[in-house]
C-alpha cells in the first residue's frame, strides 16, 4: 500500500498527509523514509510533526541531523516534539542544541528539553543553566497568590466573621458559576479586543485548574495586550507555574516583560536571579528597574555583579534602584567577589561611553583599589 501513502502525501488535507507519514513510520525502505524527511519542510505544522515522530523510531545520524534542525522551526510543537524525539534517540551529542532550548520563548519546548536533556544524563556546567533546567522541569516553588488577594480585597484588613465567610462564599459561588464560565469563553473568541481582555481578567478570578491551562495558552498570542492581560492574570493565581513565565522575559512588548519579572521576584528563590541579569540591560527603564528590585528582593549574591554594572545605568533612578538592591543583598558588598569581578566590565564601558564616561568613572569610584580588595578578600 505504499503507492497509497504516496498518493495521500500529495493530497490538500493536512490530515491525509499525517496519516501517510505516520503509514510510513513502519518502513524500512529508503525511499520511504527519504518521504518522511521531505514531509519534514511540509506547509502544515501537524505534518511536521508527524514526520519528526516518524524519524523518531529511526536511530541515523541523518535523522539527528535534521531533529536538531527541527528544534528551530518557527512552530512550537514541531520543536517541541523534535526535543522529545531527540531525547528518544538517546545520542548524547544532540545535548548542546537541546541546552538552547531551554532558553526558548515557548514553556512546552523548554520543558520538552528539560526532559530529553535528563533522559541523556546531561547536566548543567552554569548556575544560569541550573535555573533554566531546574524551572523547567517544575523544581522551583510557586508563590501564593492568596495573601496578596486578601488584602487587595479587604483592604489590608482581616475580616473573619460570619458575614464576611458568607459574602466570600456568595462571591465565589457565583464567579464559579458553570454558565458564567461558559459565556467567558465565548468572550475569548470574540473579535471585540476589550471583550477578550475583559474575560481574561474575570477568568484569572476562578480558581480552577483548566482555566489557568488555557490562560497560558494565550501566552503565545499575536496580541501583544492579550499576552499581558493572560499574564496578570496568571500572575495573580495560586497555581501560577513559574516556568511559564521564562518565555514572557523575551516578549517583544515591555509591558508583558515588566509583568513577568515582578512576579518572578515575587518567588524570591535564588535560581530566579540566574535567568533575570539580562533584564538589567532592557532598553525600558521600568524593566531595568523591576528587575534590581527583584533581584534585591532575591538576595542571592551572585546578582552583586551585573549590579554593580548598574551602577553606571544612563538613568539616575536606575542607579538608585541597583544601589538599594547591592544593600539589601549585602550591606558590604563594594568589598564582595561581585564587586572586583564587575570592575573589568565598567573599565570596558569606558571605550564605549564617551559622551557619559564620569556615570562610569563614579561607579567605579565605588569600589577599592583591586590590590586592597584581594587583599581584604583574603
Amino acid at each position: 500500500m505504499a503507492w497509497l501513502d504516496t498518493l495521500l502525501l500529495k493530497s490538500p488535507n493536512p490530515r491525509m498527509r499525517c496519516k501517510a507519514v505516520e503509514n510510513l513510520a513502519g518502513s524500512s525502505h529508503p525511499i520511504d523514509t527519504e518521504r518522511i524527511f521531505a514531509s519534514l519542510h511540509d506547509s502544515d505544522p501537524q505534518v511536521r510533526c508527524a514526520a519528526v515522530r516518524a524519524l523518531s523510531k529511526k536511530r541515523t545520524a541523518q535523522t539527528r541531523a535534521s531533529l536538531i534542525k527541527a528544534l528551530h522551526d518557527h512552530s512550537f510543537q514541531v520543536r517541541e516534539a523534535a526535543a522529545r524525539a531527540l531525547g528518544g534517540l538517546g545520542d548524547k551529542s544532540s545535548t548542546a542544541a537541546l541546552t538552547v532550548c531551554l532558553r526558548d520563548q515557548d514553556a512546552a519546548v523548554r520543558i520538552a528539553a528539560a526532559g530529553a536533556l535528563r533522559a541523556l544524563g546531561w547536566r548543567p556546567s552554569t548556575q544560569e543553566e541550573v535555573a533554566w533546567f531546574e524551572m523547567a522541569l517544575g523544581n522551583t516553588p510557586a508563590v501564593s497568590a492568596q495573601n496578596l488577594s486578601t488584602a487587595s480585597s479587604t483592604g489590608g484588613r482581616i475580616e473573619d466573621t460570619s458575614f464576611y465567610r458568607r459574602m466570600a462564599a456568595e462571591d465565589l459561588k457565583q464567579r464559579s458559576d458553570p454558565a458564567r464560565i461558559k459565556s467567558l469563553f465565548s468572550d475569548l473568541q470574540s473579535g471585540d479586543l476589550l471583550v477578550i481582555v475583559s474575560a481574561i481578567h474575570d477568568l484569572g478570578n476562578i480558581g480552577e485548574p483548566q482555566i489557568t491551562e488555557m490562560l497560558l495558552k494565550l501566552f503565545r498570542h499575536r496580541e501583544a495586550e492579550i499576552r499581558l492581560a493572560a499574564a496578570q492574570a496568571v500572575a495573580a493565581r495560586d497555581d501560577a507555574p513559574p516556568g511559564h513565565f521564562l518565555g514572557l522575559l523575551q516578549d517583544p512588548n515591555f509591558e508583558v516583560r515588566l509583568t513577568a519579572v515582578q512576579f518572578l521576584g515575587r518567588i524570591r528563590h535564588k535560581q530566579i536571579a540566574e535567568v533575570l541579569f539580562p533584564l538589567l540591560a532592557d532598553p525600558k527603564l521600568e524593566v531595568r528597574q523591576a528587575t534590581a528590585t527583584a533581584l534585591g528582593l532575591i538576595g542571592n549574591p551572585s546578582a552583586i555583579e551585573s549590579l554593580v554594572v548598574s551602577l553606571a545605568d544612563e538613568d539616575e533612578h536606575m542607579r538608585l534602584v541597583a544601589e538599594r538592591a547591592l544593600e539589601q543583598i549585602d550591606p558590604d558588598w563594594m568589598h564582595s567577589e561581585g564587586a572586583q569581578n564587575a570592575r573589568g566590565r565598567l573599565e570596558a564601558l569606558l571605550s564605549v561611553r564617551a559622551a557619559d564616561g564620569w556615570v562610569v568613572e563614579l561607579a567605579l569610584g565605588r569600589l577599592p583599589p583591586p590590590e586592597a580588595a584581594t587583599h581584604e578578600m583574603s
